[in-house]
């Protein structure tokens, strides 16, 4: 017997639950009126999403010239096989936090899948958070 997937609308508190467990995700931001994605590990810390990255980076350079960058930050865990899982996005604002008494405790938190120097702690203000669970009904 074949099951459909449900998708279940997640209250805010739980979809930023499920992004305290998750440490990957995607930033997307605007960059001379062109959409920007790009990969990030992360972690969240007093409600904020914690981004530890290198002063090069399209990110890291858009949230210099743009103190309190508008983004969208989406992450999510999607079983191959059962196809079933959550998602997560989050509107909000980005800022340059590397000045904060507690940055580098907080860069050291993120566990970058990338071995490069990084150098800019960067924090996600949410004001909206969205997500779904995809799950087996019949």
């Amino acid at each position: 017997m074949e099951y459909e997937r449900e998708p279940v609308k997640l209250e805010p508190k739980v979809a930023m639950g499920y992004l305290i467990h998750a440490e990957f995700g995607r930033v997307a931001f605007v960059v001379d009126d062109l959409p920007v994605i790009r990969p990030l590990n992360h972690v969240v810390v007093d409600g904020e999403i914690i981004v530890y990255t290198w002063h090069a980076s399209a990110f890291a350079e858009a949230v210099r010239a743009r103190p309190g960058l508008p983004v969208a930050y989406q992450s999510d865990e999607i079983e191959a096989h059962s196809h079933t899982g959550w998602s997560v996005l989050v509107a909000g604002t980005a800022t340059d936090v590397s000045d904060h008494p507690r940055a580098a405790q907080m860069g050291k938190q993120v566990q970058s899948w990338i071995d490069r120097p990084h150098d800019m702690v960067i924090a996600i203000r949410p004001h909206e958070v969205t997500g779904l669970r995809l799950t087996i009904g019949r």
